[in-house]
């Protein structure tokens, strides 16, 4: 006959190994919660633990994400995690990157208005090279909303106003506002990134996570499709160059190639949904007159007057009034 007491005693360490269990599966902090669906997180200053997946990372600071949409990203600083070797996955420690599953533990703080995991440690590597979220589609209108800070988001159709200035920021519009966005090497055209980096009047689909910085909320950029490179950059176009590009008062259209300096044709005007809203008769190298024009982002086709108006425009180009 079994002892009764020791069964008692087996029954009651089962027991505690199984609410040691959930405990250690309850303590991490769901990110909803980190953010307190709130301007401050209500755990600022608090040590706590988190698990998620990396969404965006840039060296030491990464996003970490564990749902889906609003509230459920978070930033982090942790230039002490580092990931070791997995041959032949890749040979060397890392630090943490798009896809890692991570287990953390840090300290909530506020900076910039940014809800922050610092000085992470951490505490289980629990997978690599998942799919991340696709992101939460935005318009620029959509951009100056707490909800989504720290999370993955996406945007269409955002035409380059400015190059990246001496720290790395520039500014993109979709037609429904403008958003200043941060970071992005020059790479590969053939993976649909863009050679010589972010120029104005090129046109992205832009992939990254919001960050907060002071009142304005930026895009720090993880990855772009390129939609169209702007006429300087574009090869089947070397010929034709457009000026300024965004323009405001006047706009000149103009031929590189010596022997088709002058040529007269037609500019066309269309709005992005391509209604025409004005033709202009223009003259190659000579100012045209734009000022009628409201403030937005246009298609404009040109072509020469000797072509029959079936012809293929000679190009075809983006272009930003402000």
């Amino acid at each position: 006959m079994k002892n009764p007491v020791s069964v008692l005693f087996r029954c009651s360490l089962v027991l505690t190994l199984l609410l040691q269990i959930h405990s250690t599966r309850a303590q991490f902090t769901p990110l909803i919660e980190v953010q307190g669906e709130s301007m401050v997180s209500p755990l600022e200053g608090q040590v706590i633990a988190i698990s998620g997946k990396v969404t965006e990372y840039f060296g030491d600071t990464w996003y970490m994400q564990d749902d889906f949409g609003a509230w459920n990203g978070v930033y982090v600083v942790g230039p002490d995690v580092s990931i070791v070797s997995n041959p032949p996955y890749w040979s060397g420690d890392r630090q943490p990157e798009v896809g890692d599953v991570l287990e953390i533990t840090g300290t909530v703080a506020e900076i910039d208005g940014n809800t922050t995991i610092v000085d992470a440690v951490l505490t289980n590597f629990v997978d690599f090279w998942n799919a991340t979220a696709m992101g939460v589609w935005l318009t620029a209108d959509e951009f100056q909303d707490e909800q989504y800070e720290g999370t993955r988001v996406r945007m269409d159709n955002a035409t380059i106003l400015t190059s990246p200035d001496e720290d790395g920021y520039w500014t993109v519009s979709d037609g429904a506002g403008e958003v200043k966005c941060w970071g992005i090497d020059a790479d590969d055209p053939a993976n649909n990134e863009d050679p010589d980096g972010p120029s104005p009047g090129d046109v992205y689909q832009i992939y990254g996570a919001m960050h907060q910085i002071g009142d304005e909320y930026v895009l720090h950029v993880g990855d772009i499709d390129v939609l169209s490179l702007s006429l300087n950059e574009r090869t089947d176009r070397t010929d034709f160059r457009m000026y300024p590009n965004p323009a405001a008062e006047v706009l000149i259209l103009a031929n590189t190639e010596p022997q088709n300096a002058r040529s007269n044709g037609q500019l066309i005007c269309k709005d992005l949904q391509g209604r025409i809203i004005e033709v202009f008769e223009v003259s190659l190298g000579e100012q045209i007159d734009i000022s009628a024009l409201s403030a937005g982002t246009y298609l404009v086709d040109w072509t020469p007057s000797h072509l029959p108006l079936t012809h293929p425009s000679t190009f075809s180009q983006k272009l930003v009034i402000r």
